[in-house]
């Protein structure tokens, strides 16, 4: 039996893909969302092959709307969503004075405001249904 459904963002390489494949073991259903289609498909196909149902939604965690809509996917496929990992990350190596503006604008969209938008689409759907967020 199952354990219930997990969201993993960022799941798609490095640390992510790693708890993709611990809570695929551990027999969740999980869904994988990260920017990188083929990263995303083949973490939800290493999950699938532990006998869990697993899907890859290529998404920016940065967009609000897009982790919304992805977080609908998820409950329309495989179901209410009970876990939420954000994990999702970039970074910016180089000498500060020579790193460009907008690279430090995407580690904070992504780091900071891709947490927000996973937790918000996560407590979203699962408060309504008395789930412990």
């Amino acid at each position: 039996m199952g354990r219930g459904v997990a969201v993993v963002t960022g799941g798609s390489a490095g640390l992510g893909r790693a708890i993709v494949r611990e809570l695929a073991g551990r027999g969740w259903d999980v869904a994988v969302l990260a920017r990188g289609a083929d990263g995303v498909e083949a973490a939800a196909s290493e999950a699938r092959e532990r006998g869990v149902r697993a899907i890859g939604v290529t998404v920016d965690v940065a967009d609000t709307d897009a982790v919304e809509a992805a977080a609908d996917r998820v409950e329309a496929e495989l179901g209410p969503i009970e876990l939420w990992v954000n994990d999702a990350m970039v970074s910016v190596f180089g000498p500060f004075d020579q790193i460009e503006p907008a690279d430090f604008e995407r580690v904070i969209r992504v780091v900071f405001l891709g947490f927000a938008n996973g937790t918000r689409a996560a407590v979203r759907r699962m408060e309504p249904r008395g789930a412990d967020t």
